[in-house]
């Protein structure tokens, strides 16, 4: 069965970056990156607890530690997206990781609390460069017939590393102590920049020569970084304090200003073209929708499994893991099956299986509840990711020019990095009554407020799964939503602005970069 969505921006044969040897190479620079990222991501949960009792640390300082990282990476996606356009994937890729390697030896040298997390935001600063390139250096890679099973592979690593993240910190941490889990990224970073320097291929001038959006860029930062601090302090402040208020009202001013401004900017930041097609807008729909469903499931198993089931941590890991190896299993089965199977039915049966896996998840927590219930709901949620995320990600790629790749992967990205956040500070809100943020994710159980009688305890939990349940199938609505159809209208020639186009303008047309 051939593909259904249409590959309209296609890039020519003969181009030598479709070369098979060099889309292998261009995988081997990207698993090194994502074996980078993942051990400072689950990582670092292991290592967290030996940060806080070497800086004597309190709840909100390790809370930020953690989340410092994640919020920094997430509100320069966008600008990094859009830069690597203008300037080169190439090389804002190589100052990603040069960024992160540099960062995490600040890190690991580290005196205080304060110099670890301006530490942390660093790295998320060179991960999020790193996030934003990673996808669309695959997309220039290789030929559309190809791409999906290269995205394939690429999702199969990275779920391997966040598998492997928790047992790989634990081992390192034992062996050099906390500042190990730094010390070891520093040196993969450099490892990861001298190969990327190596293999990667300089960067082609092949989009218009356009203008970099700085003030699109400044109110996207306000927006989406004064919206997270203000949802991540909510919960330990309270939604009235001056910080939170603050931070939502710069928020809220910078959301209205930013499509003014972009409206009347001949080069914007984010092109409106890019929701202009529907099976585009329900592809980062469904990303966002699908990230802030399933990325909880690991903290409110983990808590469970703990509080209430009495596991030791490394019990527990092995038990949550199970998620891990689902995705790792089917994301090279969805790269195989893109090739024949739509998008829309390929992606909307992978929520549709994280679905069943979170409601069998949420079933197990209630008396009484059959043996392996539980490993089988992980196992279906982490499956069902899996399916989802190589054809959706194939689809949006392939509805865009390669110019245009840049911003299109930076948009999803973003939108995956705030479902994410958004995803932990829910479940925490829900789990303990209260958005403790700042003393949630990678904590141990006993820095979570968690009172009641077990059965109350069980409730809670329950209610967080029901909530991302909820949202799995609001994520499987919008993959249906995406339809089919005509190609893609071209994005506009930029020679005028895109309100009022010139006479005699040729949008770039299919064949062309």
């Amino acid at each position: 069965m051939s593909r259904t969505h249409d590959t309209v921006f296609t890039a020519p044969a003969e181009d030598p970056a479709h070369s098979r040897r060099y889309g292998r190479r261009v995988i081997s620079v990207t698993s090194v990156t994502a074996l980078l990222t993942g051990l400072n991501t689950s990582g670092l949960d292991v290592a967290l607890p030996g940060i806080i009792r070497h800086f004597q640390a309190s709840a909100a300082q390790a809370g930020w530690i953690v989340l410092s990282y994640l919020l920094a990476g997430t509100v320069l996606l966008l600008v990094w997206g859009r830069l690597a356009d203008l300037f080169g994937r190439r090389r804002l890729y190589l100052t990603g990781v040069a960024v992160f390697a540099a960062a995490s030896v600040c890190c690991a040298l580290a005196p205080d609390t304060r110099f670890l997390i301006l530490g942390r935001i660093l790295q998320g600063v060179g991960s999020s460069a790193i996030v934003a390139n990673t996808t669309a250096l695959l997309a220039d890679s290789f030929p559309p017939e190809r791409l999906p099973r290269a995205l394939g592979v690429n999702a199969t690593l990275i779920s391997a590393t966040q598998a492997a993240g928790p047992l790989l910190g634990g081992a390192v941490t034992n062996l050099w102590g906390w500042s190990g889990i730094f010390w070891v990224s520093g040196a993969t970073g450099l490892v990861a920049l001298g190969r990327a320097a190596h293999i990667l291929r300089p960067d082609r001038n092949s989009g218009p020569s356009e203008r970099f959006d700085l003030a699109g860029a400044l109110l996207s930062v306000l927006f989406l970084g004064g919206g997270a601090l203000a949802l991540t302090e909510s919960g330990p402040r309270g939604w009235t304090s001056g910080t939170v208020v603050l931070s939502a009202t710069v928020s809220l001013a910078a959301f209205l200003v930013f499509p003014l401004v972009q409206s009347r900017r001949r080069y914007p930041l984010l092109d409106s073209w890019l929701f202009r097609d529907r099976r585009r807008t329900m592809a980062l729909l469904a990303t966002f929708l699908t990230a802030t469903s399933y990325f909880s499931v690991v903290l409110v198993m983990s808590l469970y499994l703990q509080t209430l089931e009495h596991l030791d941590a490394l019990s527990a890991g092995f038990q949550v893991m199970l998620m891990a190896v689902g995705s790792m299993l089917t994301s090279p089965l969805a790269g195989h099956l893109s090739t024949r199977c739509p998008a829309r039915t390929l992606a909307s049966a992978g929520t549709a299986t994280s679905a069943l896996g979170i409601a069998l998840l949420a079933l197990a927590l209630g008396p009484p509840a059959p043996a392996g219930l539980t490993g089988l709901g992980l196992f279906l949620t982490g499956a069902g990711a899996g399916l989802f995320g190589v054809p959706n990600t194939d689809a949006l790629l392939s509805l865009v020019p390669a110019y245009r790749r840049g911003i299109a992967n930076g948009v999803r990205s973003l939108l995956q990095n705030a479902g994410y956040l958004i995803s932990t500070v829910l479940t925490l809100t829900l789990v303990t009554g209260h958005g403790q943020s700042g003393e949630g994710r990678g904590t141990t159980p006993s820095a979570l407020d968690l009172n009641g009688s077990p059965e109350a305890l069980a409730g809670r939990y329950q209610t967080a799964l029901v909530a991302l349940f909820c949202l799995c199938l609001a994520a499987t609505a919008a993959s249906l939503l995406r339809g089919s159809g005509l190609p893609p209208e071209p994005p506009p020639a930029r020679t005028a602005p895109p309100d009022r186009p010139g006479p005699g303008k040729s949008a770039r047309t299919e064949g062309t970069e």
